[in-house]
C-alpha cells in the first residue's frame, strides 16, 4: 500500500480546524485501504509484505492481481509465492538475432534483454521467493551459467517447436526449440508429472506480443508444477499467457509487467 492519505485540515490563523464530513471521508478511505489490504494478503499468504511505492498501476479481479512495475524493484515486497512460471527476457545476442518470416530485416524483439548478471540475481531471488518449483523458458547461454552460478538447477528441459522459424540465411541449421530452466530451493520436491521428461512439444503460436509463448505449453506447466489454490507468480507477464492459464486451472495469479502497453494488453480473465 502507499502512504497514507492526507489529513483533511484547514488552516484557520494559529488554528487547524477539521471539518466532521471530511474527518469521516479521510476514515472511509484509511478503511478501504485496510480492506484492499487484507484483500491482498489472503492472495499473497498471511505473511506477504503488500507492495508499497514501486508499482505505477495496479490491478485486481478475483484471484488475480497484476501490476505495471519493474519486477526486480516489486518482488521483494511482495513476500513468498507457492511457484514462479515465466518467460523472462532473454541476452542481448538472441533479442538481436531474433527474426520471423514477418520480420526479416530486423529484430521483432522490442523490450531490453537480460545481462548474464541480471538473470542469475533474478534466478537466485525467485528461488528463494517460491515454496516450490521455478519454471521458466530462457536464454540456453544463460541456462548454461545456472550450476557454475550456484542457482539450484534440477532439469534443464526443451520446447521443440515444430513450426519454429528455420536458419534463414541458409548456411547452418534453425535452433528449432528452447531452454526451458527448472529450478527448485533445497528440500522435498514434488511434481504432477509421474517423472515425465522435460521436454514439450507445441507449435509456435503469434499474437500481439513478439515472444508470446504458446497457452497451451503454459498449461502444462501449471497442471505439472502446481495445484489448485495456489498463488503463482509471473514477474514478465508480457500479454498475460501465464494469467490465463492460472485462471483456467484454478490458481491464484500474481503478474508483473514493466512496459505499459504490454501491461494494458494483458486481460487477463475472470472466471
Amino acid at each position: 500500500m502507499r502512504g497514507l492519505p492526507p489529513l483533511p485540515v484547514l488552516r484557520l490563523g494559529r488554528r487547524l480546524l477539521i471539518r466532521a464530513d471530511a474527518l469521516m471521508q479521510w476514515m472511509l478511505s484509511l478503511e478501504l485501504r485496510e480492506a484492499e489490504g487484507q484483500r491482498l494478503r489472503g492472495c499473497l499468504g498471511d505473511n506477504a509484505m503488500l507492495p508499497k511505492s514501486t508499482a505505477l498501476s495496479v490491478k485486481r479481479i478475483g484471484d488475480v492481481t497484476l501490476y505495471q512495475a519493474d519486477s526486480f524493484d516489486l518482488m521483494p515486497e511482495l513476500g513468498d509465492v507457492d511457484a514462479i512460471i515465466t518467460d523472462p527476457p532473454y541476452n542481448p545476442k538472441t533479442h538481436k538475432g531474433a527474426r520471423s518470416a514477418r520480420s526479416l530485416a530486423s529484430s521483432q524483439i522490442d523490450f531490453d534483454s537480460l545481462t548474464e548478471a541480471q538473470f542469475i540475481e533474478f534466478c537466485g531471488n525467485a528461488v528463494s521467493q517460491a515454496k516450490r518449483w521455478v519454471v521458466m523458458s530462457c536464454a540456453w547461454q544463460h541456462a548454461a551459467q545456472l550450476e557454475k552460478a550456484g542457482v539450484p538447477l534440477v532439469r534443464l528441459g526443451i520446447w521443440h517447436k515444430p513450426n519454429g522459424a528455420p536458419q534463414f540465411t541458409g548456411d547452418r541449421p534453425g535452433m528449432g526449440w528452447e531452454a526451458i530452466a527448472i529450478l527448485h530451493r533445497e528440500g522435498k520436491k514434488r511434481g504432477n508429472g509421474g517423472g515425465h521428461h522435460a521436454v514439450w512439444v507445441c507449435n509456435v503460436e503469434h499474437g500481439e506480443h513478439p515472444t508470446q509463448k504458446p497457452l497451451k505449453l503454459v498449461e502444462d506447466w501449471r497442471a505439472k508444477f502446481t495445484d489448485p489454490g495456489e498463488t503463482i507468480l509471473d514477474p514478465f507477464m508480457g500479454s498475460g499467457t501465464t494469467g490465463v492459464a492460472c485462471v483456467k486451472l484454478g490458481r491464484k495469479f500474481v503478474g508483473i509487467e514493466k512496459r505499459p502497453d504490454y501491461f494494458q494488453l494483458a486481460g487477463v480473465p475472470h472466471p
